[in-house]
Order: structure tokens, then sequence, then C-alpha cells
């Protein structure tokens, strides 16, 4: 068993991170479920939960697109995400080897925002997560590539809270309009949820019995960014 740790500050996590797509009807089947063993995050504003918005950097060619189309095990994607509350955001880094997930992150406010939009290079924070960030950006010359909008209802466990699940609803694409989260966004898959399971070591007994056996479910590959991509801008090409 392999022992991933969460930071306390959350701005490193190390962990496994499952999906399932689900229609909507057996999704609210499932949330009353869940209040046996879990509990609302402390984010969400009640039965809503948030909204989260986020910006994808990719190549031209749509390098981080295609890694992942390809099944390539060990690669990486940056985005920068608001969850719709104040002018923080957060820069992110996101790594997947195998099945393990590790994501670093840094806060930054509005003017730093800003201030990366005009100039990339004076983004500000853990060096580390800095120059790393910096040189996957500018090495693969990537730029702005798609945002993502959706409403997110987040639980974690009442006896770990490392264990989480998250539904996404109402997922809508955008392309950007420069560094920023503005867009002519559009809806797409609106009976579709996305259920995610994120969690150290191995998956509870009960989740996987009462949720995953129960309901017939399957772990899935479904990429919201590639399906963003795929929905405004169609398949982008090798060549």
């Amino acid at each position: 068993m392999i022992n991933l740790i969460e930071s306390p500050a959350k701005l490193h996590f190390r962990r496994f991170e499952f999906k399932y797509h689900l229609p909507r009807a057996i999704a609210d089947r499932i949330l009353p479920e869940l209040m046996n063993y879990m509990i609302w995050d402390e984010y969400a504003e009640g039965d809503d939960g948030y909204e989260v918005t986020s910006l994808y950097m990719d190549s031209s060619d749509f390098a981080c697109f295609h890694d992942k189309l390809d099944g390539v095990l060990t690669r990486r994607k940056l985005r920068v995400r608001s969850y719709g509350k104040g002018d923080d955001v957060f820069f992110e880094l996101k790594r997947r080897s195998g099945e393990v997930i590790l994501k670093d992150r840094i806060i930054v406010g509005a003017d730093a925002f800003a201030d990366f939009v005009n100039d990339p290079f004076s983004l500000k924070g853990d060096e580390d997560f800095v120059n790393e960030f910096l040189y996957e950006f500018s090495s693969n010359n990537m730029k702005p590539s798609l945002l993502v909008n959706y409403k997110r209802k987040p639980f974690f466990s009442k006896f770990d809270p490392r264990f989480r699940v998250t539904f996404d609803y109402d997922l809508s694409f955008a392309r950007p309009q420069g560094a920023s989260f503005d867009g002519e966004y559009q809806v797409a898959y609106d009976d579709l949820v996305i259920m995610e399971v994120k969690f150290n070591g191995a998956m509870p007994r009960w989740f996987h019995h009462a949720v995953v056996e129960d309901y017939g479910l399957r772990k899935d590959t479904f990429s919201k960014y590639c399906a963003g991509i795929e929905d405004r801008y169609g398949i982008p090409s090798y060549f």
C-alpha cells in the first residue's frame, strides 16, 4: 500500500484520483447515501456547493491534449483556477505518474494574476514552484488554451478528511480571451455529472460496496480539458 501524504496547508497533494461519469439522476440518488459517512466541505455554500473556473495552458499544437489521448503515463498540466470567492486565484502544476496524482499550487491575488497576463515572468511565490511552472510554460511555448467552468458539490469523510468525493455539474467551455477568466461559455453535457474520488492508500470499503458496486460504476478516463478542447476547437490534428 502506498502512503500518500497531503500537507496541512493544502498546497501540495499526492494522492489517487478516480473519476466516474454519471447521469444526473444517479448522482442525485448517491448524494443522500453519502451523508451517512461524509460531510460537506467547509467551503461549500450549502447544497449549492461552489463554482470552479479553470484556465488551462497548452502549446500551439495541443501537446497536453494529445498526451492525454495517447495515454502517456507521465504527463503535466498547467492551469490557473478560481473558486469564485474573493480575488485570490491558484496557479497549479498537476502531474500524473501512473495512477498517482501530484499537485502543487500557490495562491496569488488579483493584481499578481493581472501582472502575469502582461509578463509571465513576474509571477512570484514559492521559488521551486515558480521555477518549475515557468519552465514548463516557456520551454513548451504555452499559452491560454481553454476555460472550463462548472458547479462542484464537495464532501469529505467523517472518519478520514483525506478521503474526498466531489460531484461536478453543468460543465461549460470557452476559448480564452487572453489570460483571463472571461469568455463566451457554452454549456455541454447538461445531463453529465463527473464524480471524482480522491484518497490516500486505499479506497474505503464502505464506499466501494455502497456506491461503486451497488451502482455498477466503472472508473473512467474522462478529461474535462480534452472534452473542452474537442467541443471548442474540434479534435486538433497532429500536423
